[in-house]
């Protein structure tokens, strides 16, 4: 009978750790990616109204145009997170890149409502399998004490790609047609998927698990293929729930914010498209910027003091973010509706980096994917 000693062990855990030069290359890619993610769905929101008026749409087929994506991408998502549980990592986030790239590159070449809806719902499929299997990539390249600073850095891509689709979106549809924001915004995911295939996938569960997991399953996931189990295991999770309902009124929120945006400016300022987008993707890059970089900061201090140190970040983000938000919509000129607009922004960005760390802490590594899924 063999005796590991947690000398052994932990020299063990270490050796197995990826190098820090290909955490960051890997962390570097997915964050690209993740900023290509959000370009590419916000590109719409930019150029929306110059497809309103080309395909003569009334303002429900509008409003289905932009939720296509939405319901593919929630249908889509749990079964490429329990995928993602069960299989390599880096090449599903490569799949899913290239899908929605060239589902963006085909939205240019449409001629109606229906073709464009069919290509923004294939872009729902291609973006619903990223976050779980990224997430789950990320928890397993730097260890538990640095995720919150990590997911913060990470979350800063969901709006830096907002604000870039927006600005570029409306600038491109003014200079060149609303089709050639569609062929920019898909080309560079083509190259990003290329890179993070060639990546090095990491081991699961490396920072931790000390000693006795089984190693295929910390490499393939096979512990997560037992879906059933999997999710009781997650939902008797008392955190989880809590954390699930964070993430809905965040994404409902803030979700909001990046699809109309830009169309509210038009309508309710008058502006061009070209200026609308401009003064929205500043007003989130802005807000985002600095949010998500406080938020993951002073997450990862109050969690080496307290508990729930990171929980109070997103706590208070919410309570404050709320009703800011009421109050920027009740402006009726553009300064201080931009003004409150960007402090809405900011507190609610405080809660990005915090509430994803928080997933990764209290859900096993074989089940995080599948957890990201639910969510």
């Amino acid at each position: 009978m063999s005796t590991v000693t947690p000398s052994s062990s932990n020299q063990k855990s270490a050796r197995q750790q990826p190098a820090r030069s290909h955490a960051r290359f890997t962390f570097t890619i997915l964050m690209i990616i993740n900023i290509l993610n959000y370009a590419d769905r916000s590109v719409l929101s930019a150029i929306q109204t110059k497809i309103q008026i080309d395909f003569g749409l009334t303002n429900t087929e509008l409003g289905l145009l932009g939720s296509s994506f939405l319901f593919i991408y929630a249908i889509a998502t749990l079964p490429l997170g329990v995928w993602a549980d069960r299989s390599i990592r880096k090449n599903i986030v490569a799949a899913c890149v290239g899908i929605w790239s060239v589902a963006s590159l085909l939205s240019g070449f449409t001629r109606n409502f229906i073709q464009i809806f069919i290509t923004r719902s294939f872009l729902g499929i291609g973006e619903a399998g990223y976050a779980p299997a990224s997430l789950s990539m990320i928890g397993d390249l730097f260890p538990r004490e640095q995720r919150g600073r990590i997911l913060s850095l990470w979350s800063i891509g969901n709006l830096i790609g907002t604000a870039l689709g927006l600005i570029m979106g409306g600038i491109i549809a003014d200079k060149f047609g609303w089709r050639w924001a569609f062929y920019i915004v898909g080309i560079p995911g083509l190259i990003a998927a290329f890179f993070i295939w060639r990546a090095v996938e990491p081991r699961r569960g490396v920072f931790d698990r000390e000693e006795g997991a089984d190693e295929i399953a910390q490499v393939h996931g096979s512990i997560g293929k037992d879906f059933g189990d999997a999710a009781k295991k997650i939902l008797r999770i008392p955190t989880y729930w809590v954390l699930l309902g964070a993430f809905v009124f965040s994404f409902f929120t803030i979700g909001s914010a990046q699809t109309w945006i830009t169309t509210y400016l038009v309508r309710a300022f008058h502006l061009t498209v070209a200026t609308a987008g401009t003064y929205s993707g500043l007003t989130l890059l802005i807000g985002s910027l600095v949010g998500t970089l406080i938020g993951g900061w002073l997450a990862d201090f109050l969690q080496r003091r307290f508990p729930q140190g990171r929980m109070l970040v997103a706590t208070f983000a919410f309570l404050m973010g709320a009703p800011i938000t009421l109050i920027a919509l009740t402006m009726h000129s553009l300064g201080p509706f931009l003004g409150f607009f960007i402090a809405a922004i900011l507190c609610l960005s405080l809660a990005l980096g915090p509430l994803n760390a928080i997933l990764q802490d209290v859900i096993a590594p074989e089940i995080r994917s599948t957890a990201t899924g639910l969510v």
